[in-house]
Formats: structure tokens, sequence, C-alpha cells
């Protein structure tokens, strides 16, 4: 009984330690697991880094619609590129790297990412375009057209840096009035003023624009202070020491499809020394015998712990694009509402499985490179339609603010009865808390800041 006892008790020992290894190697971020496999390939003879076959791709999963109905491999896509650029690496990202790495998001096609390079090639230090569209045509020998050109370079054009690849000033400064977060009305007179009245603009004679535009002077102040809180250099932040987030998954549509793939650069490819397996099964003494067994029930272990976390990962990410494929589509007011258990349910996990995937894991996507626990959102409940999340209940807070008449602006109280008046079920204090997130000033502060224009 006592010697049953005993090896029980060595057996749940000997589960706890493999469930809290399989656990820990879960939960690592993947520089945290890259320096555990650098130790281990110091540690343990028996595992050896080798080098990955041209065919031995990132794992993927590719799937349409809202959900993943099946999970067929898909090995159509050459990830290569995307995934050198995907490579951890701290130090100073240049403004190419970081350009190349939006364009193999982005889903070009070969010839346009051609294009798209020499436009690159062609951006100054500031962010500026310093050959013209029929310039970029005759230095790719005539075998694209300018209509090719100029519709690669207005999605460059959309890229971050905001303003970047730009002709002129002008063109720098109104490309970032779109992705600034103003009122319409005030990024409107931003943009005419820019068309329009550079020369007064550059005088500060505003009484004139506004003469001329038949607009009050305070609306014009308003412009023109939002023009002065843009970039005129637009890449000047690039050269300063910075963090590469390392995206562990990588998401891209695929004309009408979504792929979803590891991240095969961000770790060596590893595998059991052939060598020492054959010394293993040569005639050596009981104690090289013995060492060579640990080593190598560790190194099988280890392996197998990472191959069940890359696997985790892979379907926890694949089931978060799936379901957020109309925010990767359409942007911040498309996210859908979406909590960690319900990713275990429709996984068969625990959700402190999921939690740990998420932890410190991130995902490269064509809208950016976000934490995989950025996708979950809290739900809002509406009594019309689906519920909303969190991020698109803010969305709408910035849609109403932007309607409010700017001497009498919305209290919160009032930006709730109207949340509820589109069926969006929210207490005050929620939209006091969002309104804060978002950094908007209090009615009172915002009424202030309208009467001191009014005054202006």
């Amino acid at each position: 009984m006592r010697q049953t006892l005993e090896l029980r008790q060595r057996q749940k020992q000997t589960f706890n330690t493999r469930f809290s290894t399989a656990v820990r190697v879960l939960q690592m971020s993947g520089s945290e697991l890259a320096e555990e496999i650098r130790e281990i390939l110091d540690t343990n003879p028996l595992i050896e880094e080798v080098e990955r076959a041209v065919s031995d791709s990132a794992e993927q999963l590719s799937f349409r619609g809202e959900l993943p109905l099946s999970g067929q491999y898909s090995a159509d896509l050459d990830s290569d590129e995307i995934l050198e650029y995907a490579a951890y690496q701290i130090g100073d990202e240049s403004l190419r790297d970081h350009l190349v790495q939006q364009v193999l998001a982005s889903g070009f096609t070969d010839n346009n990412r051609i294009i798209a390079d020499a436009i690159i090639e062609s951006i100054d230090e500031r962010g500026y375009l310093t050959e013209s569209v029929g310039e970029i045509v005759d230095y790719l020998s005539n075998t694209v057209d300018v209509k090719q050109v100029e519709k690669v370079l207005d999605v460059i054009q959309q890229f971050d840096p905001p303003g970047i690849a730009a002709r002129n000033l002008v063109e720098c400064l109104s490309n970032q009035l779109v992705s600034c977060n103003a009122p319409n009305a005030v990024r409107d007179t931003a943009r005419t003023i820019l068309l329009n009245h550079l020369e007064s603009l550059s005088e500060m004679r505003l009484d004139l624009i506004g003469s001329e535009m038949q607009c009050d002077v305070s609306a014009i102040r308003r412009a023109v202070d939002l023009i002065r809180s843009l970039n005129p250099a637009p890449a000047s932040r690039f050269g300063s020491r910075a963090l590469a987030v390392a995206p562990d998954v990588i998401a891209r549509k695929d004309e009408d499809r979504w792929i979803v793939e590891l991240n095969s650069r961000l770790l060596p490819k590893l595998a059991i020394s052939d060598s020492y397996q054959s010394m293993f099964r040569a005639r050596v003494n009981s104690d090289e015998r013995q060492y060579l067994k640990n080593n190598l029930t560790s190194a099988n272990a280890f392996l197998d712990n990472l191959s069940r976390r890359h696997e985790t990962v892979l379907r926890v990410a694949r089931t978060i694009v799936a379901h957020q494929i109309p925010f990767l589509e359409n942007g911040d007011h498309f996210m859908k509402p979406l909590t960690l258990q319900q990713v275990a349910d429709s996984l068969e996990l625990h959700e402190s499985t999921v939690s740990r995937a998420c932890a410190g894991k991130y995902i490269m996507t064509p809208r950016g490179t976000f934490e995989l626990k950025f996708f979950f959102s809290k739900r809002i409940k509406c009594d019309f339609g689906d519920d909303e999340s969190a991020m698109s209940v803010k969305h709408k807070i910035v849609q109403i603010i932007d309607s409010e008449h700017r001497v009498a602006p919305f209290s919160d109280q009032q930006i709730t009865r109207r949340m509820r008046d589109r069926g969006i079920n929210i207490a005050r204090r929620t939209v006091a808390k969002y309104r804060a997130e978002m950094r908007i000033p209090s009615c009172k502060i915002r009424k202030s800041i309208a009467m001191d224009n009014c005054q202006n």
C-alpha cells in the first residue's frame, strides 16, 4: 500500500511539473521564449537548431466569411518577405523599413510592390516624394503607366506616419487632416484654408481668410490651431531609438479570404540531434546513458510544449480574426464585442488558457500591429440590432460631440440620452469614462474654449 501511494505521489508530482512548465511556455512572450530557447540550446546537447527548408513556410490557416468553417491548411502564400520584416529587432528603425513592412501587409500584387518600392526609394528624410509620377514611370522603364503609379501612391499616402509620400506641404498637411482627431467642420475649414488661402495663412491674416470664406473668425482660429498641430515633416521621428514589436502571428487578406499564419522567423526551428540519438543507441556506460536519457526526456518535453504553444496561439488568433473581420476591413467603429470566454467556448479551452495565449502576443494586420488582447472589448447592450463593442460606442460618442453646438456642448447626461435614443444602453459614468479615455474635455471646458474663441 505504501509503495502504491508513493508511486501515485511521484506520478502526480511529475504531472504537476509538466503542466506548470507547459503553462509557463504558453504564457511567454516571443522575446521571453527566444531567451528560453537560447538557454536550452546552451544546456541541452540533444536539442539543436536546424535550417528551414525552402518549402517549410509558416503554418497557415485560411478561411472565408465571418466564422472559421474548416481547419484546412493553406500553402499558397509565400510569406518569407513578410516574416523577414516582422523579425524581432531592437534598434533604429528606418523609415524605409517601416514603410516596407506596411507594403508587405497590404496585399499588393508583385507588380504593385515593385511600384511601391520605387515610390519608397523616392521619399526623402522629411517624408516627401522627391520624384514625380512621370519620373517614377520612366524609372520603371515604362513597364507601368501613370494611373498604376498614382493608385499605389494613394495607398502609400494612407500609411503611417500620416502625411507620408506627399508631393508638397499642402498635400502633406491635407492628408494628415484625414486621420486627426478633430470635428469634421474644423477639418473641412482647415482643408479649405490649406488649398485656397495658404499665402494669407503664412501672413496670419485671419480676418481676410474669414472674409473670403464668409466664415466666423473664431472658426478660422480653430482651424488654424488644428493646422499648427500637424507635422510638416512626417518622417522626423525616424532614426530615434525605438522598439519594433515582434508579431507572433500575421494576418492578411488574400482576395476574399483571410490568411492567418505563425511568424516562423520569430523563433528558430528546433529538433533532436541525430548524432546524439546515434550515441544513445551505441554502447556507452550507464552514467552516459542516464545523462543522455535525462536530456532526451527534457528535450522531448520542451519540444512538445513548444508545439502546443504554437498550436494554441494560432487557434486563438484565428478565432479572433474571424470574429473581428469587420474591424480589420472597415475600421474602429466596426469592432465587435468579444470576451475571453467566447473564444474559450469556441475552442473548448479554459478561459485562463486563452488569456495566457494572448498575453504579450502580437498580430500584424493590414490595419496595424496589435496585441491579441486589443481585440477583446466589453459588450454594450443595444435595444436595436446587435450589441456594440466598447470601441464602437466610443466612436459614436465622438460623432455626437462632433455634432454639438460649440457654445452649447452636450453634457455627459445629454450624450447618454442620445446614445439611448440609438438603442445603446449606457450609463452616464461610462460615457464620462470613455470621454476621458479619448482625452475629450468635459462640456464645461469645451464651452469655455468656444466662448474664448468667440471673444477673440
